[in-house]
């Protein structure tokens, strides 16, 4: 893969769009490595909601993907791919543009009208699931995706809970820790492995968006990939030293 088909496949193409303005669509493109708190200070500029306030969403048509609720975590960790839909949302804005046109309320038949004007637009544009080179890329991707994954299990097999393992991420030092979980997340792709550090390098005490996978100390625990995940007999870390 040369350098120009490493920066794309960091890429993802996405439609925005918002409650008040459908079916008024933008297509951008935004890195996977860009937090989503720097993704609402852009979508900001293009939707006119507020940042502070702004509640993102993503959608495959009509089924909810994921709620982007993690202003430190990165595009790429949420399931969001190629062709999805980012909804944006704002109660503040809602509210006060919902005052200026005395409670008017959306009826049935106009939501669905403007449903029908979105999926023409899609269709007269051959967006989305309407052009078959997406449709295309999307079941490379689902491909790349479903062999990716069997590697991924193929690894955490190998692994077995409370095994000593040396953690190595992209510039980031080399950690020593314990594993505590492996399989998968809640709203993530893949397969992941919980570790336990040897100091205090960690995101959090085992506990991910509510849900407990493990326990420890806060700031010892995190998720990686298994592939920065090597088994052996790595001493224990002094976090004092």
């Amino acid at each position: 893969m040369n350098h120009q088909e490493n920066q794309l496949s960091d890429m993802l193409e996405v439609f925005i769009c918002t409650k008040l303005s459908e079916p008024e669509i933008n297509t951008r493109r935004y890195r996977k490595g860009m937090t989503i708190n720097d993704l609402k200070n852009k979508l900001e500029m293009i939707t006119g909601r507020s940042a502070g306030t702004m509640i993102l969403s993503a959608y495959d048509k009509d089924k909810l993907i994921a709620k982007l609720d993690d202003d430190d975590s990165q595009l790429g960790s949420y399931p969001v791919e190629n062709g999805m839909f980012l909804l944006v949302d704002d109660p503040a804005y809602e509210a006060s543009d919902q005052d200026s046109i005395d409670g008017y309320k959306m009826t049935e038949e106009e939501y669905n009208a403007k449903q029908e004007t979105l999926k023409s637009f899609l269709k007269n544009n051959k967006l989305g699931k309407y052009n078959p080179e997406y449709l295309k890329q999307r079941e490379q991707e689902n491909l790349e995706k479903e062999q990716q994954e069997n590697i991924e299990k193929e690894q955490i097999d190998k692994m077995e809970i409370g095994q000593r393992c040396c953690i190595r991420l992209p510039n980031k030092p080399v950690q020593h820790g314990t594993v505590m979980y492996k399989g998968r997340l809640d709203d993530k792709n893949g397969y992941w492995v919980g570790v336990k550090y040897d100091e205090p390098y960690g995101k959090h005490n085992g506990t991910l968006n509510g849900k407990k996978y493990f326990e420890t100390l806060p700031k010892y625990g995190s998720f990686v990939s298994p592939s920065a995940v090597e088994i052996g007999d790595f001493p224990v870390l002094d976090d004092e030293l």
